[in-house]
């Protein structure tokens, strides 16, 4: 019979230990001793629940070359720990060109039915085998996360010594982190960008180039500012601190996740070239009313160009549940640099913007509101906690799941952001550090910035002193970032110089298509 020889393992700590010669040395005997002419010998170091390996397609083009009549491999789980359909795929092409599956002491002929249940109930066992050990593994891991030790490959710009347990700073990679933090913040540049520039200077350790998803990876993780974080199939999240010495600061993250934000959802413009030096370019807008994000949006001309913040496009016109709040900046543009001079020139027209004046009473409301807000945080993370129990009793599947995660993730952190402004907020109070002259020394950078400074530095210096804001039908309030002050900057808005236009576009739409 002619033979070929197929060996498996999982890692490459298994090819260079141990298993692959074993099974090569006591496989080339079997085929001797049956008196089998060897044909080839394949080998793959990867997960048996993988169809598409090199070793085994090699394999597969033997098969249906009708150059082999039976393949040899130590265990069935070493050719295959296959979902069903994949499984499948295997037999019928080794049932169909004739081809029997060989073990040291059996033969197993997939053209008989029995012999083919034999086969498939080992199959099945392999499978189960495999996901037992997965999960022995991931709770391994998870335990050694527990203790605060860690595990995987180290991140670029850093070594891992095994002795220790710890890392250390790669010198000759600790460069990478800075340069994209530097193109992607400083430069304004985009991840594809970003990309080619440091494929200018080198690519990756492993040879590779440099890609956005490379990029994109280095932007989002938290291990460059110490931490180690993991997300496990089952929900838990494990998180170790200062297990990295930084190569970006905390802030600096946070700066990167913002510009994230605001690249991808905030601005959204009719037009072909958007204007990217725009005074509110960098302030990602939220709904006051129901609490969904406003987009800016582009219209009118290059030369003229006109601006609105509104939600994305309504399910229908005379759909009445959905929120259509609509502003023409032009309502609010002047009132907003209007404040920054008045606040910056006179207290007393400072205290028209920014509530400076508290005392006890505005205290003790505020601890209040941080103990109610407390309750609240508990019982949506208690609610988060439940979320795994529900999807294990198939209440919902998987994607349900990791929606409703992403929905409760937003609350909380919408919520806690608050809660962080109203608890500096009360310190400052009891500390009497929040007067006038805390607002001043904060917005002092802007004074007069409409005439001292360029367009594209009044965006940056508008999104990086209010990064955020609320907006409602008649007022607006810029936030400062809640970790650094709470300062809540209310601009009025005022009456639509659209009004007229718009009056006119509702009676159209009220007759052609129905109320809106």
């Amino acid at each position: 019979m002619r033979c070929a020889i197929y060996i498996r393992v999982s890692t490459k700590l298994q090819e260079n230990k141990f298993s692959l010669g074993a099974q090569q040395s006591e496989l080339h005997t079997h085929a001797d001793q049956m008196g089998w002419k060897v044909i080839g010998e394949f080998k793959d170091v990867e997960s048996g629940g993988k169809l598409n390996k090199k070793g085994l397609n090699s394999l597969l083009d033997l098969v249906e070359d009708d150059r082999i009549d039976v393949v040899l491999c130590i265990d069935q789980d070493r050719l295959s720990r296959l979902d069903t359909v994949a499984w499948e795929y295997l037999k019928s092409t080794l049932r169909d060109n004739k081809v029997k599956i060989a073990e040291p002491g059996s033969i197993t002929d997939l053209a008989d039915e029995d012999q083919e249940f034999i086969s498939d109930i080992k199959n099945l066992i392999a499978r189960r085998e495999k996901k037992s050990t997965v999960k022995r593994m991931m709770r391994g891991k998870r335990q050694r996360m527990r203790e605060g030790k860690p595990w995987g490959k180290a991140p670029i710009g850093y070594k891992y010594h095994k002795e220790t347990s710890s890392f250390t700073i790669d010198e000759e990679w600790s460069w990478v982190i800075p340069t994209i933090d530097r193109l992607y913040i400083e430069e304004e540049l985009g991840m594809k960008t970003i990309g080619d520039r440091l494929n200018e200077i080198s690519r990756t350790p492993n040879g590779n180039l440099w890609n956005e998803t490379l990029v994109y990876r280095r932007l989002v993780s938290k291990a460059f500012h110490g931490i180690m974080e993991k997300k496990f199939a089952n929900g838990e999240v494990i998180r170790i601190e200062n297990m990295y010495p930084p190569l970006r600061t905390k802030e600096t993250y946070d700066a990167i996740q913002r510009q994230r934000n605001l690249r991808s959802t905030q601005f959204k413009c009719t037009s072909r070239k958007r204007n990217d030096q725009y005074i509110f370019r960098r302030v990602r807008f939220t709904c006051g009313h129901c609490g969904r994000k406003i987009s800016l949006n582009q219209n009118g001309t290059v030369k003229a160009p006109l601006y609105y913040l509104r939600h994305g496009r309504k399910k229908s016109v005379s759909d009445e549940s959905v929120c259509h709040i609509t502003i023409n900046t032009i309502r609010f543009e002047d009132n907003f640099t209007k404040a920054l001079s008045d606040i910056l020139s006179n207290p007393n027209l400072a205290s028209q913007y920014i509530d400076i004046d508290k005392d006890d009473d505005d205290i003790n409301d505020l601890r209040t509101s941080v103990k109610q807000r407390e309750k609240s945080i508990k019982k949506i993370e208690e609610k988060k906690d439940r979320l795994l129990d529900l999807y294990l009793d198939g209440s919902f599947s998987k994607s349900q799941l990791d929606e409703k995660q992403k929905s409760f993730d937003f609350e909380l952190d919408a919520l806690k952001k608050i809660q962080n402004a109203d608890l500096n907020k009360m310190d400052m109070l009891k500390n009497k550090e929040w007067n006038y002259e805390m607002v001043y020394e904060y917005l002092e950078v802007m004074e007069d910035f409409e005439n001292e400074f360029p367009s594209l530095e009044q965006a940056k210096m508008v999104g990086t002193l209010f990064p955020e804001a609320i907006l409602y039908e008649e007022k607006i309030i810029f936030q400062a970032p809640s970790d650094e002050i709470p300062i809540e900057l209310e601009i009025p808005i005022d009456e639509d110089p659209y009004k007229w236009h718009h009056s006119k576009t509702n009676d159209y739409k009220e007759k052609y298509w129905g109320k809106s």
